[in-house]
């Protein structure tokens, strides 16, 4: 593997990294919101408007993530972190899937979350960034 190569998939690894970010940081607002009407029982006195805002703020971030994913998967990975990778890319699958099932337990009709949907969620993305950090800190630390 020439160096250059490990130099492109670096790059590339830290642009879906700081999309990842980027993404969360916009989605955050959001999320502080849900969490505290979750904690306190309060969801039902959020409007529909602006439990679909919060809905579609959250959908939009996850697609953004699953075409990181879709990134992830596509692009040229030096063999030599070939393994490390693929551990990336699977902690940043289940982080896509648990952003996903966290926008699904928000029901806008009927004013309501599902806080058991919702908490397993957040523990996924929690414990699937936790992989997806040490999967990129142990793919940066590798020998070029």
């Amino acid at each position: 593997m020439r160096k250059n190569d490990m130099n492109g998939y670096i790059q590339a690894l830290s642009r879906v990294l700081q999309g990842t970010e980027d993404a969360a940081g916009e989605m955050n607002t959001d999320f502080e919101t849900m969490r505290g009407a979750i904690d306190h029982q309060t969801v039902g006195e959020l409007s529909q408007v602006e439990l679909q805002k919060i809905v579609d703020n959250f959908q939009r971030g996850t697609d953004g993530y699953e075409a990181n994913l879709n990134k992830l998967e596509q692009t040229s990975v030096p063999v030599r972190v070939l393994g490390k990778h693929k551990s990336l890319v699977a902690a940043y699958r289940t982080y896509v899937e648990a952003c996903q099932a966290m926008t699904d337990s928000i029901d806008v009709e009927h004013q309501t979350a599902d806080q058991a949907a919702f908490d397993a969620a957040e523990a996924t993305q929690e414990n699937a960034m936790e992989k997806v950090t040490a999967a990129t800190q142990r793919i940066m630390t590798s020998p070029m």
